[in-house]
């Protein structure tokens, strides 16, 4: 199943990189962003500390209640998700011009509706807690001016809680979780090229997805991004802004559950949105994003996805 997906990923990326001229449940939200951060590198901004802030929040399709109940009693694996919050903290160094690393970990909050317990059907829930620290290494093997390609490697660490509870102390589910308890491998290419006032940015990210709590994997995961940004001021010392569209494809392989294959798992979602960068100066500039699925082919009963939007600042030293 696994090189299979790989496969489709690795045709779907060369299709859009020669194509275009440039990477659900969001447990994997950080691999979007790779290519938006990796742009804070020693030689633009000449520093080699940088700290980034993200605010991300994905609302969700959710069901009424009660026809969610009856498809969980069918035996879907069904959630009513209302909301999901990241709070994404980031801290990175270039200890090397083409070298940059990445420790960023989240704190998490899920908003759900309850479906299971008919006495409490339609009764609002909560998980949150720590999310899992991911470690990221950015190469630019090949570069000129502000142009580069580069390779990607890190690995998710469990630190995130998989043990919430609901109102009754009853454990919610490993897709409510802040954490998955499991050891995750991404890899991947990031890239950038600049022509005159636009930029084209973006990643090709492959995650390996390994067994983590209660019993449970989450399937393999391509996610490819592509910004393309627009230099409003080009020149200026100061507010340069950027206008920008930013598109993220996302293909999962199906989740496994003790050992069982998850049906109403997997599939392809496709973003589209546009964005807005303004770096105040040398060493602070905020963004924000506001990204809508266009297309969602997901497995099963899976729930969609409305909409995502994104906020946040970057300070470098």
């Amino acid at each position: 199943m696994r090189y299979k997906a790989f496969l489709y990923s690795l045709i779907l990326f060369s299709f859009l990189s020669f194509n275009l001229n440039r990477a659900q449940a969001c447990e994997s939200c950080a691999i979007p962003r790779i290519g938006r951060v990796a742009e804070l590198e020693k030689g633009n901004l000449g520093k080699p500390w940088f700290f980034d802030f993200t605010f991300e929040q994905q609302n969700w399709d959710e069901r009424p209640a009660l026809d969610a109940h009856e498809l969980h009693e069918e035996g879907h694996h069904v959630h009513n998700k209302t909301r999901e919050e990241f709070y994404h903290f980031t801290l990175g160094a270039n200890p090397l011009e083409n070298l940059t690393l990445l420790a960023e970990i989240p704190y998490v909050v899920r908003g759900s509706i309850e479906i299971e317990d008919e006495d409490r059907l339609g009764e609002e829930e909560e998980s949150k807690g720590i999310g899992d620290l991911n470690l990221i290494a950015i190469y630019r093997f090949l570069r000129r001016d502000n142009n580069y390609l580069g390779a990607v490697g890190g690995i998710k660490f469990p630190t995130g809680g998989t043990k919430e509870a609901n109102s009754q102390r009853v454990r919610f589910e490993p897709e409510l979780q802040p954490g998955t308890g499991s050891y995750d491998y991404p890899l991947g290419v990031v890239y950038q090229l600049q022509v005159n006032s636009f930029v084209f940015r973006g990643n090709a990210i492959y995650v390996i997805k390994t067994k983590g709590d209660q019993d449970f994997e989450f399937g393999d995961l391509f996610s490819t991004s592509l910004f393309l940004d627009y230099i409003v001021n080009p020149g200026s010392k100061a507010f340069e802004t950027k206008i920008g569209l930013d598109l993220n494809f996302q293909h999962e392989e199906k989740q496994v559950d003790r050992g069982e294959e998850v049906t109403d798992s997997g599939g392809t979602t496709l973003f589209l949105g546009p964005a807005l960068t303004i770096k105040a100066n040398d060493n602070v500039s905020v963004f924000g994003n506001f990204l809508l699925p266009i297309h969602q082919n997901l497995g099963g009963v899976h729930q969609e996805v409305d909409f995502v939007w994104n906020a946040g600042a970057k300070i470098a030293w």
